[in-house]
């Protein structure tokens, strides 16, 4: 029966964001309701590249050294990891609430110039079955219908439970 178990088991991807952590708060509770024992969630973040950002508030960008070029490029990571606490004290509570124990990973990947299609690369390299993701700010974001339109070979949940 334990075999069963391990062979039925799923992978789950949740999406984490920045701009809308109310909607990946939710997506995670989400993803742990419907989780079984044996599924496995990994909860990914991928910062946006904003290369403008990184020199705009610099007179001659010439004049930076190394270690100032290393601590902006390590800016989205560290705003991730942040991020990431408040998922992983959202995801405890749920599983404590519902007396259930699930593997969580957390994951920050390199920023990239596209999000979207940066996640579902993961979710395929991660070989996900289920995608969780919320809705945006304002329940009006852009990557939810894009992952819904180019997802192949998994379902995309996106949660609006707590939009109004």
């Amino acid at each position: 029966m334990f075999v069963s178990r391990i062979a039925r088991s799923t992978k789950m991807m949740v999406g984490i964001s920045i701009k809308d952590i109310s909607g990946a708060k939710q997506a995670m509770r989400k993803a742990i309701d419907i989780a079984q024992p044996g599924d496995k969630i990994v909860a990914l973040n991928i910062p946006k590249l904003v290369p403008e950002m990184m020199l705009s508030s610099m007179n001659d960008p010439g004049d930076a050294t190394e270690e100032t070029f290393a601590a902006l490029a390590n800016l989205p990571s560290r705003a991730g990891t942040n991020m990431q606490a408040q998922i992983k004290e959202a995801a405890e509570e749920e599983m404590q609430k519902m007396g259930k124990e699930i593997s969580v990973d957390y994951k920050v990947t390199q920023p990239s110039g596209d999000v979207k299609a940066g996640i579902l690369a993961a979710c395929k390299a991660e070989g996900a079955s289920m995608l969780f993701l919320g809705p945006g700010v304002g329940g009006n974001g852009s990557i939810p219908p894009f992952c819904v339109a180019h997802a192949k070979g998994l379902t995309v949940c996106i949660v609006r439970d707590h939009l109004e």
